[in-house]
């Protein structure tokens, strides 16, 4: 991963915080939940782009996220996004492979944090 998004949270929930002005447990979870469906979507659209070199889809599907991931506080992969959308939009072929796996690395990563933040928000109703 690059050190300047090696440097990055992987969730800062600050952030979301700051956005909502809430820091409910439920605001959190919904929050949250509704981050990691959304972001599925766009995970699996920039996937498939790189894999077949569609480089039009891959920079829109990258925006998306981008914006979605620096309002819930996945910075790492905000800025993952914003790198993979300017290469896409360059055709900067020798850019997109390493990012493509840092970006896979990124978000398994994330999804880690996001399941044990959700697991924490939910035992906290308990």
């Amino acid at each position: 991963m690059s050190q300047a998004c090696t440097e990055l949270a992987i969730l800062d929930l600050a952030i979301l915080i700051e956005m909502y002005g809430d820091d409910s447990r439920e605001t959190l979870e919904r929050a949250l939940s509704g981050f990691a469906i959304a972001a599925t979507s766009y995970i699996n659209a920039i996937k498939q782009a790189g894999a077949a070199r569609e480089l039009t889809t891959l920079a829109s599907a990258a925006h998306s996220l981008k914006s979605i991931a620096a309002l819930t506080g996945a910075t790492q992969l905000a800025s993952l996004c914003w790198q993979l959308e300017l290469a896409a939009r360059n055709a900067d072929e020798h850019a997109l492979a390493p990012l493509l796996v840092t970006f896979s690395d990124c978000w398994q990563q994330l999804q880690q944090q996001l399941r044990q933040q959700l697991k924490q928000l939910r035992a906290a109703d308990v």
